[in-house]
């Protein structure tokens, strides 16, 4: 399945294997993120080892407007990447990695993709992804049958199940 959005594009396709790779490309008009890329299998320990440390982002032109809508309330340079309006990053400490934004991405993706309700086995990739996209792609995951089916390991103690990407649309 696919979803296209003037320039951002999000797919989910099948994969002979049972875990999750993910392929995702960033590209902004600013020197500090400007263009990022990665590819990961989801393989046990690389959530850990590679994503869950991966800052949220933002400008810190956009930190009052966020605030007035409610949004980014616990908001700080503890938890979040701020760039301010000389393309200069404001944390003291800087980036835990020079693709510190391209990783945050992949895991809000791993987090969004959760919302088929199992672990997808399959491909993602995408450019300029972002939740509202991922959200349109696992609906229309869900609304075409044709492109998953439940699987079950059997052989686990505790029964596990996963979405399988079917027929890439």
């Amino acid at each position: 399945v696919e979803i296209v959005d003037g320039p951002k594009r999000a797919t989910l396709s099948p994969s002979d294997d049972t875990l999750l790779t993910l392929r995702a490309r960033i590209e902004y008009d600013n020197s500090v993120i400007g263009v990022q890329q990665m590819a990961l299998r989801l393989a046990p320990g690389m959530f850990a080892r590679n994503l869950a440390f991966a800052r949220t982002y933002g400008f810190a032109r956009d930190v009052e407007m966020l605030r007035t809508m409610g949004l980014a309330r616990g908001g700080s340079l503890d938890n979040a990447v701020v760039i301010d309006d000389d393309e200069a990053i404001m944390n003291p400490e800087g980036l835990r990695t020079e693709d510190e934004f391209v990783r945050h991405k992949m895991l809000d993706a791993v987090g969004d993709l959760m919302l088929a309700g199992a672990p997808i086995a399959g491909a993602y990739d995408a450019v300029q992804p972002g939740h509202a996209l991922n959200n349109k792609l696992v609906r229309k995951l869900l609304e075409t049958p044709s492109a998953w089916c439940w699987e079950t390991d059997a052989g686990a103690l505790a029964a596990t199940s996963s979405v399988r990407a079917g027929v890439a649309l």
